[in-house]
């Protein structure tokens, strides 16, 4: 059998056991110091990320900013949108060009770049030198997302901020696995840059999240701002210290002149009559590392067209080349079906937070950040993996048994359509009780019109969220790792920053949607409009289709197969850490 389908696999996270390009000669304190320094930088990264995308929402909506509502939702998605599709380009970048190091490096820069002026832009004395406040009695101001006040020096540098965030999360966690490969006694590297990417994303909702909200924006971030300047200056520390893997041709790099030359060796063969396959008859593929990537053709199982470019069949390319071609088509079918998941996801850095702003905060936590609901989030996501590994997934392997990939991604996107439909009903009692029940509470400087209805009613639908991601989550980054070719494993990790990059702009155009120009008016108020609660259904019930479609696909097209030559694995614990973002 040439394949194994990813479901027979028990472990979170897996990696082949490759062997590096050079022997390592780093001494013990060497590879330590290396694999510590990216974990650190990794952490302080993360943290200044979750600093920004965070209350993002309630910074373009503060004060000083003071844009309308759905646009201070639209940007968020925008920049999250940005940050996940520039990873795909950036792992293109370093698994065939730069390598893993020097593009984090550019990464840095540009972030760091973008990460200054957003700090500039929340100090009000320069903002107000850069973008004046309208006078209200000589302008009125538009509606359209575009005539935003400064949204042409904001919204760039959400963008170039966004690139930035992009080349590192596309790379971090990989090149943190490449400098422990051959200590054959570390196997829970993963377990560790877990613990110091959560660290970092609990410090940013908790901490900073206070600072912004109740002390000040520019010092809320400032803060991360210095510490990404940290994060950037400890993975410069250890550059010589750390194993760089030589890049090689990439399959992108390669898809193009492949597909030319299966169709030259195609047409030659016909032109001829004379081939090495015979068409009536089924071409079966006996190598080792031959691959059965969703194929549509059921007689011919194990044959595809672009088989025409292996030296073997006339062309010019070797067998493994073409393979790693194919797998791609079963990898980009998978992270298609999860777009709509990653577009549920993104609602707890968006709507959950408008939501709980135009809710009661207790009396006792007046001074709590609505954002710091989604610490459940995070909190569930560790609880839950410790009890799986603790408790599940022992007990289920030392009985020959495990957790197929697919039963966990199918209870994930369950659980996140659930979320939507408590978030929906959550929504419908706000509203109703909004209408008889209302009293204005101050976020920020910001005053909202808030129902009698306590903020702690959202605590199911960000457990929901959280347990989608224990599962949908990481059992999709196991499956990029195990799926990934050795010359694309920066790309098969950014097709999942990549499916929620679409998924993110996705819902900016709904939501764009739902605040339509009614006559001359747009709506702008969140708390008395009945189409918010019927986002949420929609979206549960958009996951709900695609939970049938996935596993239909995956019924019909066995599209979590994994090539036989990752039979050989070595066990990590990761997780979708790296989707908000490594």
């Amino acid at each position: 059998m040439s394949e194994i389908t990813a479901d027979e696999v028990t472990p979170l996270v897996s990696i082949s056991n490759r062997t590096l390009s050079r022997t390592d000669q780093r001494t013990p304190f060497q590879r330590n110091l290396a694999v510590y320094l990216i974990l650190f930088s990794a952490g302080f990264e993360r943290l200044a990320f979750y600093s920004l995308a965070g209350n993002l929402t309630f910074f373009l909506d503060s004060k000083l900013i003071n844009w309308r509502f759905p646009h201070t939702i639209i940007a968020p998605l925008i920049f999250l949108g940005t940050s996940y599709i520039s990873a795909l380009i950036f792992a293109w970048i370093s698994d065939g060009r730069l390598g893993r190091a020097k593009t984090i490096l550019i990464g840095f820069i540009f972030y760091s770049i973008g990460y200054t002026l957003m700090i500039l832009f929340a100090n009000e004395h320069m903002h107000q030198n850069w973008c004046p406040i309208r006078n209200n009695t000589t302008e009125i101001p538009k509606s359209d997302f575009f005539h935003e006040l400064c949204i042409e020096y904001i919204l760039p540098t959400l963008i170039l901020t966004a690139i930035g965030v992009g080349a590192v999360q596309a790379n971090m966690a990989v090149f943190g696995a490449d400098q422990v490969r051959e200590q054959r006694h570390r196997t829970r590297y993963f377990d560790i840059y877990y613990a110091a990417v959560n660290t970092g994303g609990l410090l940013a909702f908790g901490a900073i999240a206070y600072l912004q909200i109740n002390k000040d924006y520019f010092i809320g971030y400032l803060v991360p701002g210095v510490l990404l300047l940290l994060s950037f200056i400890l993975f410069l520390l250890g550059y010589k210290y750390y194993i760089h893997v030589r890049p090689e041709d990439s399959v992108i790099t390669e898809f193009l002149p492949i597909v030319i030359n299966a169709f030259q060796s195609w047409r030659n063969q016909r032109r001829t009559q004379v081939g090495i396959i015979n068409q009536n008859e089924p071409v079966v593929e006996t190598e080792g590392d031959s691959t059965d990537y969703l194929s549509f053709t059921v007689s011919r199982p194990s044959w595809s067209f672009l088989d025409y470019a292996k030296a073997e069949n006339n062309g010019r390319f070797p067998d493994g080349i073409v393979n790693d071609i194919k797998s791609l088509r079963r990898i980009i079918a998978v992270f298609l079906l999860l777009t709509p998941y990653w577009l549920l996801y993104v609602q707890v850095e968006t709507t959950f937070i408008v939501q709980g702003a135009h809710m009661k905060l207790p009396t006792s936590f007046r001074r709590m950040p609505v954002v710091w609901l989604s610490l459940a989030n995070q909190i569930i996501i560790i609880v839950t993996i410790f009890l799986l590994n603790t408790f599940v997934y022992k007990r289920l392997q030392a009985s020959g048994r495990s957790f197929p990939i697919n039963t966990r991604i199918v209870i994930g996107m369950i659980s996140a359509a659930l979320s939507m439909c408590m978030a929906g009903t959550v929504e419908i009692f706000r509203q109703n009780i909004c209408k008889t029940q209302n009293f204005t509470q101050i976020i920020a400087g910001k005053e909202y019109v808030a129902a009698n209805m306590s903020v702690f009613f959202q605590f199911p639908q960000y457990v929901g969220i959280g347990l989608s991601e224990v599962f949908t989550s990481v059992a999709s980054l196991e499956f990029a790792y195990l799926a990934a070719p050795q010359s694309a494993q920066s790309l098969i990790m950014s097709l999942r920053f990549c499916s929620a990059g679409l998924s993110s702009f996705f819902g900016s155009g709904i939501v764009g949607l739902l605040s339509i120009e009614n006559g001359n008016h747009t709506t702008e108020n969140y708390h008395n409009d009945d189409r918010y609660y019927s986002y949420f259904f929609i979206l549960a019930g958009l996951q709900l289709v695609f939970v049938l479609v996935f596993v239909e696909c995956n019924r019909k097209f066995k599209i979590l197969k994994v090539p036989n030559h990752h039979r050989n694995l070595r066990h990590f614990l990761s997780s979708n850490s790296e989707t908000r973002t490594t």
